[in-house]
C-alpha cells in the first residue's frame, strides 16, 4: 500500500532513474563505437605484404620459338686448291650446298666417306711422325757438327794468287764435300749459304738442316801450300 508520501517519493526518483539509465545507454554506444574504431583502424602491413603489394604484375612469359637447325657441315676431301680454303689432298668442313654446287660440280673435291675420312688421318698422323723424326735428326746433327767444327771452324785450303786474291771461289758445294768428308754429314748445296769469298780469312757460313733447325759455322779460309804457278 503506498502511502501519497510514497507516492512522492516515487515521482522524484523517477526523472534520477531516467538519467541513470540514459548515461548507461551513452556509456554503452560509446564503447561500442570505440570497440568499431579500433576494428576499423588500418594496421601496418608485414613487409612481405609490402612487397607483394608493390611488385609489378607482370604477364605471363610468351615460349621462345625454336630456331630451325643449321644444316650440318660436311667434310670434303679436296682435290685442288681453293683460296681461302685449303689445298689438295686436304679435309675441310664446309656447308652441304657449297660442297655440292661449288666444290663437287667444278670438280675441286669430294665428299669424304668414313674411309676416306680414316686414311687421310692414318695419313697425317704418320707425317707427323716422320716430320718429327725429322725433326729430331736435324737437332742431333746441329750438336755433331757444333762439337766438330764448334772450337776451330771448318778450314779450307785455297790457291792464292800473286795478289793474294783466291785463284776461283769457294762454293757451297765445296763446304758441303768437307762437312761430310770430315763429320760424316751430307748437306745439300741448296741448305748452305755462303757470302763472297775471294781471299783469305774467316767466314760465316749458313747451314740449314731443317726448316727449325739451323746453325752457323765458322769458314777458315787458309792458303794452300802447295802453289801453283
Amino acid at each position: 500500500v503506498f502511502t501519497d508520501s510514497s507516492a512522492r517519493g516515487l515521482k522524484l526518483a523517477t526523472p534520477r532513474l531516467r538519467t541513470h539509465n540514459m548515461i548507461h545507454r551513452l556509456s554503452a554506444f560509446a564503447l561500442c563505437c570505440l570497440a568499431s574504431a579500433l576494428l576499423l583502424e588500418p594496421r601496418p602491413l608485414q613487409p612481405a605484404a609490402r612487397a607483394a603489394i608493390a611488385a609489378p604484375v607482370r604477364s605471363p612469359v610468351p615460349l621462345m620459338k625454336g630456331k630451325a637447325k643449321a644444316a650440318k657441315a660436311v667434310k670434303v676431301l679436296l682435290t685442288g686448291d681453293v683460296k681461302g680454303l685449303g689445298k689438295a689432298g686436304e679435309l675441310v668442313d664446309v656447308k652441304p650446298a657449297y660442297a655440292e654446287n661449288f666444290l663437287v660440280s667444278k670438280g675441286l673435291g669430294n665428299i669424304a666417306s668414313k674411309e676416306v675420312i680414316a686414311r687421310v688421318a692414318e695419313e697425317a698422323a704418320a707425317a707427323a711422325a716422320a716430320a718429327a723424326e725429322a725433326k729430331k735428326a736435324a737437332v742431333e746433327c746441329k750438336a755433331s757438327l757444333a762439337q766438330t767444327f764448334g772450337k776451330n771452324g771448318l778450314f779450307i785450303e785455297c790457291q792464292v794468287g800473286p795478289n793474294g786474291k783466291l785463284h776461283g771461289s769457294v762454293t757451297a758445294q765445296d763446304v758441303a764435300s768437307l762437312i761430310d768428308q770430315r763429320a760424316n754429314v751430307k748437306l745439300d748445296k741448296q741448305n748452305i749459304a755462303l757470302p763472297s769469298i775471294s781471299e783469305l780469312g774467316t767466314y760465316s757460313a749458313d747451314l740449314k738442316l731443317h726448316p727449325e733447325v739451323s746453325m752457323k759455322v765458322d769458314l777458315v779460309v787458309k792458303k794452300n801450300p802447295i802453289t801453283i804457278s
